[in-house]
């Protein structure tokens, strides 16, 4: 039988910043003549007395953690994947959300083991270029040899400038038509609870010669997912696995490395020249200049100003400025829609999301048909496909061939 774990209850509470007392009232636990709420809530932490399933919901709302945390062996890790590349402050500042990220990670880690072992009962050769650099190749040669391998070509990335999901799918493509698995990934099955802000990480990349991985915070904007995409892509053209977070200048050598070769391939130095120094106008002026010249190139707007800064073309204060800009851009458009999701459902208005429909984006195409293959062949079973797809046992293969299901009804 399945028991709960103790010591993750008061993991949870903890990384929800909450005393012993305050998660007692918050949990509805009352006093009696034999213990006090707070002693009944130690018992329950300390293993002398097992949570009720109210109970576990109750934490699970507020503790912001699924209540299949409270199983695990042990609390998530920090990281199960590699290096955490990330500054101090992302790494720090949202317990809860790093709290999130840490299952997140154990979750990722659990469908890139079963990939693998479905790609080497096909015999699945190793990927050469896995590995394959190193940071003494220098920027030029790395970032013209991930652009070799993928078949990428700038000006169809950037055909259509107003639409930045056709310029992030194009790119998408060409990195899973080589052997990578890229998905979009930002909460654990419930976004309204446990949604982790591209403020804690942008990114993360598995470097397997056999299964090599790539997620992507599927919150953040369409532009910055493609520059993300290429910073990973360099990560694995390096061999190194870990979490990547915003572009920073306090980043380790070898973040900014990637952080240059995404940027090469994306806006060749050539075409800074176009704009000039902006060190002698005012932010606004800049923001906009910056804005505009991003926009029209699917570029993310902090990589160009990234790149203007190694240049000198701005400043580093200017730099910083435009960083918690966006920020503050990206967390208003959050807090908008949430507010008209909320006055669409309070009108009647609410268009119905097939939630189907959102985690097949998520996975990707390549997986979902390494998916159907495996279980069409008996060597994935219902049981493992749920694992691999995040979706019940019983519904996997409607999952996986939803056209069926629709002839068949």
């Amino acid at each position: 039988m399945v028991t709960v774990n103790p010591s993750n209850l008061r993991w949870a509470r903890n990384a929800a910043k909450l005393s012993i007392a305050d998660a007692a009232k918050k949990l509805g636990l009352s006093s009696s003549s034999k213990s006090t709420a707070v002693e009944k809530l130690q018992r329950i932490e300390s293993g002398d007395k097992p949570p009720t399933q109210p109970q576990l919901s109750k934490m699970a709302n507020i503790y912001r953690v699924p209540v299949v945390a409270f199983y695990l062996d042990s609390k998530p890790r920090k990281s199960d994947i590699g290096e955490d590349y990330r500054t101090l402050p992302q790494r720090s500042e949202d317990a809860v959300a790093n709290a999130h990220l840490a299952i997140l990670l154990s979750n990722v880690k659990a469908r890139q083991s079963i990939t693998r072992d479905l790609l080497e009962d096909e015999d699945a050769e190793p990927l050469r270029f896995v590995s394959s650099a190193s940071t003494k190749m220098g920027v030029d040669r790395v970032a013209s040899e991930i652009v070799q391998a993928l078949g990428f070509n700038l000006e169809q990335y950037r055909r259509r400038p107003s639409q930045p999901s056709f310029a992030f799918n194009y790119l998408r493509s060409r990195i899973q038509s080589i052997g990578v698995f890229v998905l979009l990934m930002s909460d654990l099955g419930h976004p309204q609870t446990t949604t982790i802000p591209v403020s804690v990480f942008r990114g993360f990349a598995i470097a397997d010669k056999i299964a090599p991985y790539i997620i992507i915070n599927r919150k953040d904007s369409k532009r910055a997912q493609s520059f993300t995409a290429l910073h990973e892509v360099a990560h694995l053209w390096l061999g190194t696995s870990g979490i990547s977070g915003m572009i920073d200048d306090a980043n380790s050598s070898l973040e900014q490395f990637c952080n240059r070769v995404a940027g090469s391939i994306l806006l060749p130095r050539h075409e800074l020249s176009e704009l000039s120094s902006l060190r002698n106008v005012s932010f606004e002026t800049a923001f906009e200049k910056i804005s505009e010249f991003a926009n029209y190139r699917n570029l993310n707007r902090a990589m160009v100003a990234y790149n203007l800064k190694l240049e000198e073309r701005i400043s580093q204060h200017t730099w910083h400025q435009i960083n918690e800009r966006l920020l503050r851009e990206h967390a208003a458009r959050e807090r908008l829609e949430k507010e008209q999701r909320e006055l669409d459902k309070a009108r009647g208005k609410t268009t119905p999301i097939d939630a189907n429909v959102v985690r097949r984006n998520s996975l990707g195409d390549p997986l979902l048909e390494l998916a159907r293959r495996s279980v069409a062949s008996g060597t994935l079973t219902p049981t493992r496909a749920s694992t691999l797809l995040g979706v019940n046992p019983r519904k996997v293969r409607s999952f996986l061939n939803p056209e069926r299901l629709r002839r068949e009804t």
